[in-house]
C-alpha cells in the first residue's frame, strides 16, 4: 500500500467508527477520488438524508457559517451536509437530490461513495481551482476505465 492510499485508508477507517447506517449517507467531495487512490484527501465530506441529519444534529449540533449548515463529527475531519445545507446557493432544478445521490452511491470497502458522475456535476458547478483539478483527474480515470472495458 503506497503512502497516499495508506493515509486515505486511515481517514476512511475513522468514518467506520461512527457506524452510520448504509443507505442513509454517502461520502462525497474528494472521498470518491481518495478511495480510488487518485489523490490524497484532507477531510471527509458526507451527505445524509433528513432522518440521519436530525439524529446527528441532536447529538453534535449544527454549525451555520452564513453560507452553509453542517455538522462536524467530533475528533475527526468529517463534515456532514444535508439537503438544506447549501441554502445560500440557488438550487438547480437539474441537480440530483441528496436522496438520489445516496441511493446511487457505490459501496467500496464497506462504505458508500457518491457516484463519480454526481461528483463531476457538483465540481463543475462549483468551479473552484481544486474542483477543476479534480475534474481532470476524474475524467482521465473514467476514460482509462472506459478504454480498459472496451478491450
Amino acid at each position: 500500500m503506497d503512502e497516499i492510499s495508506q493515509k486515505n485508508s486511515q481517514k476512511f477507517m475513522n468514518i467506520k467508527k461512527f457506524d452510520l447506517p448504509i443507505g442513509k449517507y454517502a461520502i462525497t467531495g474528494s472521498g470518491p477520488l481518495g478511495i480510488r487512490n487518485l489523490r490524497e484527501i484532507v477531510d471527509i465530506d458526507i451527505i445524509v438524508n433528513s432522518e440521519l441529519w436530525n439524529e446527528l444534529a441532536t447529538k453534535y449540533g449544527i454549525i451555520d457559517t452564513g453560507q452553509i449548515k453542517k455538522i462536524v463529527l467530533p475528533g475527526e475531519l468529517i463534515e456532514v451536509m444535508g439537503e438544506d445545507s447549501f441554502y445560500s446557493v440557488k438550487k438547480d432544478s437539474n441537480a440530483p437530490t441528496i436522496s438520489e445521490r445516496i441511493a446511487q452511491a457505490e459501496i467500496i470497502e464497506e462504505l458508500p461513495f457518491e457516484a463519480l458522475e454526481h461528483v463531476l456535476y457538483y465540481k463543475r458547478k462549483m468551479g473552484r481551482e481544486k474542483d477543476l483539478k479534480d475534474i481532470v483527474i476524474i475524467e482521465a480515470w473514467q476514460k482509462a476505465h472506459y478504454d480498459e472495458n472496451k478491450l
